[in-house]
């Protein structure tokens, strides 16, 4: 498939203690060639992933690098393509995107315009209100609060909400939380089952594939069962509402709601692999293969409609991920 010259490093940035994602790439790289090795970098030399791997590399935090450093770090371990992991880092990436190109280094990560929507909950919700999946009515103000509700969510309006987040709470408890917060948004509880999308989208804009999976159970936002289901309609739905995000590529994931009515709402999207993407990638969503196969100027070798494999199982427990 890949000629034997083909030989390079991958940098799997802010790797933490995500052994399972870690290993899921590892793989997706395997069926490329065995000349490319995947290293797991982190800025924590003693984070839990690095006891785990095999190749692990310290990173400097990115607040301490600039074009020059980025540079002298990916030639030192021949890095020649970078797979970003955690959503405050997205941006950084985006940003030396054009220049890492020029020096032939490719970034699975969006455009930095796109980033931006997707992180700032209030403008996302703006940008989707007449979405083919809407997003979740969002509010600055508690006092312009949903009048059709009971309950509400508050959450901060940029990076990640699942550790500070208000679930369920009623009128007279928004201001008491939403006081903890840095910029509190406000929302209406919207009740249902939730279930992720996960697409790959090429540097044209084309999506290819959405894999979709309810997730059965959830803790601090991350997916700890979940199984693969199939919606040609959702996944239609799907793919209209990431066209409404010039600039959109790589490894997509989209959260949302079902409510009682089967009416779907747009929680969110995280242009980057989440914790249970080792299930969309064991599903047949190749996003990380497709990514390097595109950056090596080889998309004559991706399939236009992969075959996606439904009833698939992910299961965490004690930090160990199975997949049956």
């Amino acid at each position: 498939m890949v000629d034997s010259t083909h030989h390079f490093n991958i940098l799997f940035s802010s790797l933490s203690a995500k052994i399972a994602l870690f290993e899921s790439v590892r793989k997706e790289v395997e069926s490329i060639s065995s000349k490319i090795k995947v290293l797991g970098a982190d800025s924590n030399s003693s984070c839990h992933g690095s006891q785990k791997i095999k190749h692990f590399v310290r990173m400097p935090p990115i607040s301490e690098l600039n074009q020059e450093s980025l540079f002298k770090f990916c030639q030192k371990h021949k890095i020649q393509f970078v797979i970003p992991t955690r959503d405050s880092e997205l941006l950084f990436w985006a940003e030396h995107q054009a220049f890492l190109s020029n020096k032939k280094i490719g970034v699975m990560v969006s455009n930095k315009s796109a980033i931006q929507i997707c992180e700032d909950k209030y403008s996302f919700a703006s940008h989707f209100k007449n979405s083919s999946i809407p997003a979740i009515q969002t509010s600055l103000c508690s006092s312009s609060i949903f009048s059709d509700y009971d309950h509400f969510v508050v959450k901060e309006r940029m990076g990640s909400a699942s550790s500070s987040i208000g679930l369920n709470l009623k009128p007279e408890d928004l201001i008491p939380h939403s006081k903890k917060l840095k910029e509190p948004i406000f929302q209406p509880q919207i009740e249902g089952r939730e279930f992720s999308a996960e697409a790959w989208i090429d540097k044209k804009g084309k999506c290819s594939g959405v894999l979709l999976r309810w997730r059965i159970e959830v803790i601090d936002g991350e997916s700890h069962k979940s199984v693969t289901f199939k919606n040609s309609d959702w996944e239609n739905r799907l793919k209209l509402t990431f066209k409404k995000i010039p600039g959109l590529k790589g490894h997509i994931l989209a959260q949302v709601i079902v409510d009682q009515n089967e009416d779907l709402h747009l929680i969110e999207i995280n242009p980057r692999l989440g914790g249970a993407s080792p299930l969309a990638l064991a599903s047949g969503l190749h996003s990380v293969k497709w990514s390097i196969l595109e950056f090596l100027g080889l998309s004559n070798q991706i399939h236009n409609m992969p075959n996606l494999k439904m009833g698939l199982q992910l299961i965490k427990n004690k930090g160990v991920v199975r997949i049956q």
